[in-house]
């Protein structure tokens, strides 16, 4: 398949063209500089922003209710200057990402990252709020990406990567993550698995590391988690034999701690792996559908800059009785992007109410939110429904009042 044909694929598959469903897109609204944007909704109603603010944490809330008003931006935890005593650097915090506790406690996950390894080893670390984001706790390192007895292994192939916080009840929680060190090979950054840590006392201490998922002499990466009914789905970065990066999920039983994993590829019609690339998923289910985001690029060499937002989704009631889902469908990107030029990393996916949500995307060193929702095919055969579609305001309009009072926000201000 050549370069020509493979954009005109894409471009075909943007429009969602087969299915009984498709996405509708409103109108995008920015909120501010920054990237690696996630929203989640607080137990107050409020939604929390988390995002990458050039080498710092930020963070923003809504009013209660929709998330349509936002307050200011803040930074919450910023690079720091580290030392060993013979080597010295800045260390840069990212990937940022976070959840609330049942206990009401706000846990915010990042990377850290330095900028000379030899000072500082790559790490995650978390700080946590207990006021509803009034103030934060200082960063805590809860893993470092270590090899004991190899003073060459603080390196770029050492490292552990994009954290992700999944709240349990009673005050526990997972931290994924993405890890290197296990494999450490010097001079090598060719294989990684993902593991996690949990809390069981409101994230006041974690446990040793624990393997979720590994593919031997490969590179599973950029880990998000989903539980629903009785299951866990963890969407990753995979890298089988002869095939770029690309979504895959792995799943197990919500008690079943990774002991035995199951993959499997949950798009019905997947471009060409070997040849199209597909990084950082994300994983998030509304009322009645799981959604799949992932930034995809059909070019050659470094793909990110030319990687646009794709988005499929598929009904919960075509789970399989094993859990697994094969038939995601639907793909769309919102209108107004262009394949090769525009750039959408990072998307993550917040469900809004019904089958509602907003699309989260870096672009252009923005953090912009595309508001979506299913809608059943005109004239298609289906008992699929529209959830709340006559019972409240024109989705247009409701996307233009979004847009109206974010204006300041689009300016930057």
């Amino acid at each position: 398949m050549g370069k020509t044909s493979v954009l005109l694929a894409l471009a075909f598959r943007c429009a969602g063209a087969a299915g009984d469903f498709e996405i509708e897109w409103g109108k995008p609204f920015c909120l501010g500089g920054g990237g690696y944007a996630r929203i989640h909704q607080l137990a107050d109603g409020r939604y929390m922003l988390a995002y990458d603010r050039g080498a710092d944490m930020g963070v923003r809330f809504s009013a209660r209710g929709p998330p349509v008003k936002w307050s200011k931006p803040r930074t919450v935890a910023t690079r720091f200057a580290a030392t060993n005593g013979t080597e010295s650097g800045w260390v840069s915090l990212a990937n940022a990402e976070f959840a609330q506790l049942d206990t009401g406690r706000i846990i915010y996950a990042c990377n850290l990252r330095p900028k000379n390894p030899k000072a500082h080893h790559y790490a995650i670390a978390v700080f946590s709020s207990d006021n509803g984001g009034k103030s934060w706790s200082p960063p805590k390192t809860i893993y470092r990406a270590e090899v004991a007895g190899h003073p060459e292994a603080p390196s770029r192939g050492c490292g552990c990567w994009e954290p992700f916080v999944l709240p349990l009840k009673g005050g526990r929680a997972q931290i994924y993550f993405a890890d290197e060190s296990p494999y450490f090979s010097p001079g090598k950054v060719d294989l990684q698995n993902i593991s996690y840590v949990e809390t069981s006392d409101n994230g006041e201490t974690w446990s040793e590391p624990r393997l979720a998922c590994y593919t031997r002499n490969r590179r599973d990466g950029m880990p998000v988690v989903m539980e629903l009914g009785k299951w866990r789905y963890l969407a990753i970065e995979a890298n089988p034999p002869k095939t770029r990066l690309h979504p895959q999920i792995v799943m197990c039983p919500k008690d079943g701690d990774w002991k035995k994993p199951v993959r499997f590829e949950p798009l019905a019609d997947s471009p060409a792996w070997n040849k199209v690339y597909g990084g950082a998923p994300y994983i998030a289910a509304t009322e009645n559908y799981i959604f799949l985001p992932w930034h995809e690029s059909a070019l050659p060499g470094n793909p990110v800059p030319t990687s646009i937002a794709r988005v499929a989704a598929v009904p919960k009631s075509e789970i399989a009785a094993d859990g697994t889902f094969r038939t995601m469908r639907g793909v769309s990107t919102p209108p107004g992007i262009a394949i090769g030029k525009d750039r959408m990393l990072w998307n993550s996916i917040c469900p809004i109410g019904g089958d509602r949500f907003l699309l989260v995307s870096e672009v252009k060193g923005k953090v912009m939110a595309y508001p979506g929702r299913i809608m059943p095919k005109p004239h298609a055969k289906t008992g699929l429904k529209a959830s709340g579609i006559q019972k409240e305001r024109s989705w247009t309009a409701t996307c233009l009042e979004t847009h109206r009072q974010n204006k300041s926000v689009r300016k930057g201000k």
